[in-house]
């Protein structure tokens, strides 16, 4: 009997998905030459192919010396990622990943395979969750955010098998710094009382980017007022003051990453033609000439987009975001 589900698949689509998977443990054969180690993953990581900003130079004196005490120490090149941990309540994909997270990966073994293939300890790729502020800042039920962490980690399980075995991707959260939720509250609590003196005497301006920042991520049925906007900002700045957050990534040992430019960092794009934050973005593929780019779209790109819907049928993605997927028109 005919697999109706397998035969309405588009070939051409399911094809290439399943080819960017299982291309990711092959070797390029990349060869250092005469090159010293140290400096060959440097270029490899700064290289402008996968880099969207420039960096300074305090950064690149910081990540040539954690490559060093890495090749010194033979171990992994550590890399971390700070993200919030939630799906975009403003897309219909939340609460659960979707293509934007497994596009990302993708495009993240991509970059790293040349340090892969001439560098034994590998790469270790942290993901830092600092989310634990989430459903108070932007409003968010604490299921949804516990139902994007398992879908998240489960996705990291998936996608272990698929990836050269010196690359380890994990995920560690804010919350786990602390002794527990109310150890955290508490030093919350104290910092916001701080941040709002603060505001009494150097009140905090919001900028309209910041403001339209806010009027995104916070759900609310209704349009938000000044007052909920500030409110808004004080709770993130009472959150920066977080006492074990920065301690953990802005470390001597770590290279700390994102897609904007922000200071002293290695500014990665999160696919080939994207800098939009995974957690906040919809993951689509895009035609080009005979075959497809995978890119991430804001909120706003999706709105002013048209896509047609494509079933999929990919082995262990039993995520029900990963049974279609959207092509860009």
């Amino acid at each position: 009997m005919p697999n109706t589900f397998q035969s309405s698949i588009p070939n051409k689509i399911q094809q290439y998905l399943s080819d960017q998977l299982q291309s990711l443990k092959k070797s390029s054969n990349i060869n250092p030459g005469s090159q010293d180690l140290s400096s060959f993953i440097y270029q490899a990581l700064t290289t402008t192919k996968y880099r969207r900003h420039s960096i300074s130079l305090e950064y690149q004196t910081h990540i040539k010396n954690v490559i060093g005490f890495s090749i010194k120490n033979n171990r992994p090149i550590p890399l971390v990622w700070v993200f919030g941990c939630y799906k975009l309540w403003r897309l219909p994909e939340s609460p659960y990943v979707d293509w934007a997270e497994l596009f990302f990966l993708i495009h993240k073994v991509n970059w790293l395979r040349p340090v892969l293939e001439v560098y034994k300890p590998g790469i270790w790729f942290d993901f830092f969750a600092d989310g634990i502020v989430v459903p108070l800042l932007n409003h968010i039920p604490e299921s949804d955010m516990d139902t994007y962490q398992e879908s998240f980690k489960d996705l990291l399980t998936i996608f272990e098998k698929y990836i050269p075995k010196n690359l380890k991707f994990t995920l560690h959260t804010l919350e786990k710094l602390y002794s527990s939720k109310k150890d955290f509250q508490k030093e919350f609590k104290t910092n916001y009382d701080i941040v709002v003196q603060q505001d009494k005497t150097n009140p905090f301006i919001l900028s309209d980017q910041q403001k339209s920042v806010i009027k995104m991520n916070v759900k609310s049925d209704k349009e938000l007022s000044e007052a909920k906007l500030h409110q808004s900002q004080l709770i993130f700045e009472a959150f920066v003051l977080s006492s074990k957050r920065r301690p953990y990534y802005r470390t001597p040992d770590k290279i700390f990453l994102d897609s904007f430019p922000i200071k002293n960092c290695l500014p990665i794009g999160t696919t080939r033609t994207s800098s939009v934050r995974f957690w906040v973005g919809k993951g689509v593929l895009e035609k080009h000439q005979d075959s497809f780019i995978e890119t991430i779209l804001s909120v706003n790109q999706v709105q002013n987009s048209r896509f047609s819907s494509c079933s999929v049928n990919l082995p262990d993605f039993d995520n029900p975001n990963y049974k279609s997927i959207s092509i860009l028109k």
